[in-house]
């Protein structure tokens, strides 16, 4: 009797994070290689249940596509930052599911105005949860990392195998705003 309600309960804790994912609009792939209880047609169905459209298909996008300038790599190093003081794992070896939730929605909470789930996105990054789940995960794997810069002594993103170089991207745009401010005479 015991076992059965302990699996029962593990299947009530496993429908309830597939909601919480879900109603983020992660991708029901995504999804299906954590919840493993729910067939992928039943990952759908809730998906349209919720938001009454079809999941977004198509390839998940890479952490390396995610950043397209400077400004980008700053708020990625914000969500980043969120999500490593949430965790309660080190980021760098396991994702902690319940962490990357609680950053993607105070992500949002910062810029209520902001975050764009369709394209055109715009220099705010992540523009959705899809794009916050990529960054934890580029962290797991050591794609990217979350760096401290002893300069401005503020965290900063790092993307590995991008055409931006590994430097901290507040100091990049200090430094070529102060190069392009005339001198006064």
């Amino acid at each position: 009797m015991m076992s059965q309600l302990s699996a029962y309960q593990s299947g009530l804790k496993e429908h309830n994070l597939a909601y919480e994912l879900l109603k983020r609009k992660l991708r029901t792939s995504i999804v299906r290689q954590i919840i493993q209880i729910l067939r992928p047609k039943d990952l759908r169905y809730i998906y349209y249940s919720i938001h009454k459209e079809r999941p977004i298909s198509g390839v998940i996008p890479s952490v390396e596509a995610i950043a397209q300038t400077r400004e980008s790599f700053l708020y990625m190093v914000v969500f980043a930052s969120i999500y490593r003081s949430a965790s309660r794992v080190d980021i760098k070896t396991n994702m902690d599911i319940n962490a990357i939730v609680f950053a993607w929605d105070y992500f949002c909470n910062m810029f209520p105005d902001h975050i764009r789930e369709r394209r055109p996105y715009g220099r705010i990054r992540p523009a959705n949860f899809d794009e916050a789940w990529v960054i934890a995960h580029a962290i797991k794997n050591g794609s990217a990392d979350l760096q401290y810069c002893s300069a401005c002594r503020r965290n900063f993103f790092i993307i590995y195998c991008t055409n931006y170089p590994p430097i901290c991207q507040s100091c990049a745009l200090k430094n070529a705003s102060s190069k392009r401010t005339p001198t006064n005479i």
